[in-house]
């Protein structure tokens, strides 16, 4: 410690209110001109003065540079027994090695004097430290290290500080999950080889995948827990599906297939709608369906094939007559014309389809017979292009009602409900009473021969 004093200006000198004084011992009221030891060699201070300043020194209340020189050497190691020694004749033991400046002897072996604690030291300062494996001083001890904290790991290979050395991880949490494992004698990243390897990831890559040696989010046999109802694709993600679970996974017609994302797809192939119930085996379209119209002799056997939900009927092909009921054009008895099921209404409401003859070529109601001499203009439900077809007048009757008079079915009641169709009439046909039949403006619209043939009350066989 330093302290000016006034009141000894008169004893110590002039100028002393400029001068740096030393207290010796520290504490005391005694101050010198320089450091307490060279004051004592020097006769600055008293003999019984310096009796307590030798003792600062001893316990460590002063520091070493300021104990330097007290036996008057100022620098010579002295071997005397006194409190006066001055050089190397007297043959005793050292004093107190303080004589030679703050480290007593002379730093040896390239290193240097820490003047603050006294000691001799491999560095001071990072310029001292020349070794590449070393470079760093570590000025709590003196000596060179690899580093002191991670701003001294420079080489991306090696970021982290770890005791005094620069490494590749200190934790498995410094690695990367494609390299997730820290090796504890190499302390750089390496492959996970089971899924406790993953515990400090739990969160978001609990599992291994032993391919990569990476951690992931899932794995197959944990995929309950990892994908909580999801599965597990390719050790990667979880997902709608995985391939060895598709059957499971993926039941709907319209995405039967497990794509490369894991997600339920369309089909492409056949092969991809085994699985599909209701024998939905064929793909048309990206769909899983029963049957089509190109394939129905194969997919169906003798029935046909609905063009519209694309499964087989139960109805035999080319088994419906003239303006019989039909889903598709190979429901339709052909006799030697060509006959396809046209879509009909009633007062334009929708009845499905019938099977209907196709005019002849030029349109109208070219080759048409009666009662189907009014032309019906539509696609055919299998998907023929609209064409001319022979058909009846949809604003007075059913196919059902004209059916109903060809067969000569009866209305016992006299109610046209007992002819269950819309269009009917029951009335009188011929002779015979409570007939059904249907109304007619003229005997073109009814049958072309036999008691339902005419038209004069304004129902066929009036």
């Amino acid at each position: 410690m330093r302290y000016g004093f006034v009141a000894l200006c008169g004893v110590l000198g002039a100028g002393c209110l400029t001068e740096t004084r030393y207290a010796c011992p520290p504490g005391s009221d005694v101050t010198a001109s320089t450091r307490c030891g060279v004051a004592c060699a020097t006769g600055e201070l008293s003999a019984d003065v310096c009796v307590q300043v030798r003792e600062a020194c001893t316990d460590g209340r002063l520091s070493a540079a300021d104990c330097a020189g007290i036996d008057g050497d100022q620098g010579m190691p002295d071997v005397g027994m006194g409190d006066a020694d001055v050089g190397p004749e007297d043959m005793g033991p050292r004093d107190m090695g303080r004589d030679a400046g703050p480290c007593g002897m002379p730093c040896t072996g390239g290193q240097r004097c820490n003047e603050t604690s006294g000691e001799c030291v491999d560095c001071l300062s990072d310029g001292h430290c020349t070794d590449d494996a070393t470079p760093v001083c570590d000025t709590s001890t003196g000596t060179c290290v690899g580093c002191v904290d991670a701003a001294d790991c420079t080489d991306m290979a090696r970021p982290f500080c770890l005791g005094t050395q620069c490494v590749g991880c200190r934790t498995n949490l410094d690695c990367a999950v494609s390299t997730p494992v820290c090796s504890p004698t190499t302390r750089t990243c390496g492959p996970c080889t089971t899924r406790t390897d993953c515990n400090s990831r739990a969160a978001t890559a609990p599992a291994c995948n032993t391919t990569t040696g990476a951690c992931t989010l899932c794995d197959v046999p944990n995929e309950s827990a990892d994908c909580g109802g999801l599965r597990c694709f390719n050790q990667v993600s979880c997902t709608q599906c995985r391939a060895m679970t598709v059957a499971v996974d993926c039941q709907s017609p319209m995405a039967a297939r497990c794509d490369s994302t894991g997600t339920c797809a369309a089909c492409t192939s056949n092969a991809d709608c085994g699985h599909i119930s209701g024998g939905r085996n064929r793909c048309d379209a990206g769909t899983c369906v029963q049957c089509t119209v190109a394939t129905e002799s194969a997919d169906c056997g003798t029935k046909s094939c609905n063009p519209a939900t694309r499964t087989c009927t139960n109805t035999d092909r080319f088994t419906r007559q003239q303006c019989q009921s039909c889903v598709a054009d190979n429901d339709c008895l052909q006799g030697g014309a060509t006959v396809r099921c046209i879509r009909m209404n009633y007062q334009g409401a929708d009845r499905g389809g019938y099977c209907l003859r196709a005019a002849d070529t030029g349109g109208g109601p070219s080759g048409c017979t009666r009662p189907f001499l009014t032309p019906i203009i539509q696609t055919s439900l299998s998907g023929v292009a609209s064409a001319p077809y022979c058909g009846i007048d949809q604003t007075t009757a059913t196919c059902e009602a004209v059916r109903a008079l060809q067969l000569s079915l009866q209305c016992p009641g006299g109610s046209p409900s007992e002819c269950a169709t819309d269009g009917a009439l029951c009335a009188t046909v011929g002779f015979q009473a409570n007939s059904c039949t249907y109304a007619c403006s003229s005997p073109s619209e009814c049958l072309p021969s036999g008691p339902g043939a005419s038209c004069n009350a304004g129902h066929c066989g009036s």
